[in-house]
């Protein structure tokens, strides 16, 4: 078997194409690289290198002219060894056996050297304590325990109208309706039980109303359409980030005050952060199940605004 020990073995990417295939000029072989001043295989190199440290002198049994092909190198040494030299290599590229050795403890010293400079760049990498592993376990559990992404209960929601005016009085009585029925099931009560307080919704109104608008605006009626299916969307989002909340270690355990004023003042960024699930930038919708439940920027906006984002999409 041929010897693979260092050399001098060397690679010259400015004297070839690295999209062609590399031949050895010896045998014809899959060459290596640039070995003793050749481009040569790993094969030929070693019998060089052995050749020239034992000062070998062979004796072609034929003709003197044999043709060297990968199959037959080993028949004929002398000629192997001719053209070895004919091809430009040179025995004063080989190393002595001090001189490997050097750079073989070179060589393995560089890998010793970057192999710590990793292990020192992995020791400075921040970590998680056990407690913030468990804390991102129980949300992300809570999470999915929370979040259905077949969207089937959009199904019962008041159908979105995306076309064809209405008036306005039917668009502020459609409103209304809608902001009571959303009140009533999301905010009126306390995430831990039906006989807590209730809670003002005007004052989630005027958060909307600081965000863009309210159902007392001037826009045209028809922009107020798809508020009666984005209010039933909206509260149930809100609903499904009370169960949410619910799961968080330490929610339950603060008074019912504090869980609503929590929940009135992160709900609808949490609805936005959920919603991303199904957001695509290609088209910049929300696509949530069947045709009907995509919904556009566009939607939001003929909405007056009510939600910052379409569908808490939970």
């Amino acid at each position: 078997m041929e010897s693979t020990a260092v050399s001098t073995s060397t690679l010259a990417p400015d004297e070839f194409d690295r999209n062609v295939p590399r031949i050895c000029g010896v045998c014809g072989d899959k060459a290596t690289g640039f070995h003793f001043n050749a481009m040569t295989c790993e094969g030929c190199k070693g019998f060089f290198r052995r050749s020239m440290k034992r000062k070998a002198s062979f004796t072609c049994p034929f003709s003197g002219s044999c043709t060297i092909t990968k199959d037959n190198r080993r028949h004929c040494q002398a000629c192997r060894l001719k053209r070895c030299v004919d091809i430009g290599m040179m025995k004063e590229f080989i190393l002595t056996d001090e001189e490997v050795q050097r750079k073989k403890d070179l060589i393995q010293r560089r890998k010793d050297e970057e192999a710590q400079r990793e292990a020192q760049r992995e020791a400075r990498k921040p970590r998680l304590t056990d407690g913030q592993t468990l804390v991102i376990s129980t949300l992300v559990e809570a999470h999915h325990k929370t979040f259905d992404d077949s969207y089937s209960d959009f199904s019962r929601f008041r159908p979105p109208v995306r076309e064809g005016p209405v008036t306005r009085s039917a668009s502020r009585a459609a409103s209304l309706h809608s902001l009571s029925d959303a009140s009533s099931d999301s905010f009126s009560h306390s995430p831990e039980s039906v006989d807590a307080k209730p809670v003002n919704f005007n004052n989630l109104m005027m958060m909307y109303q600081e965000q863009g608008g309210s159902p007392d605006s001037s826009e045209d009626g028809s922009r107020l359409s798809m508020l009666p299916h984005l209010a039933d969307l909206v509260s149930y989002s809100i609903q499904k980030v009370i169960g949410f909340a619910k799961m968080i270690p330490g929610f339950r355990c603060l008074t019912a005050d504090d869980q609503i004023a929590l929940l009135k003042s992160s709900a609808i960024e949490v609805i936005m952060l959920r919603s991303n699930q199904s957001f695509s930038l290609e088209d910049m919708s929300w696509s949530c199940g069947a045709p009907d439940f995509k919904y556009q920027i566009s939607d939001v906006t003929k909405a007056t605004h009510l939600c910052t984002a379409p569908g808490g999409m939970y």
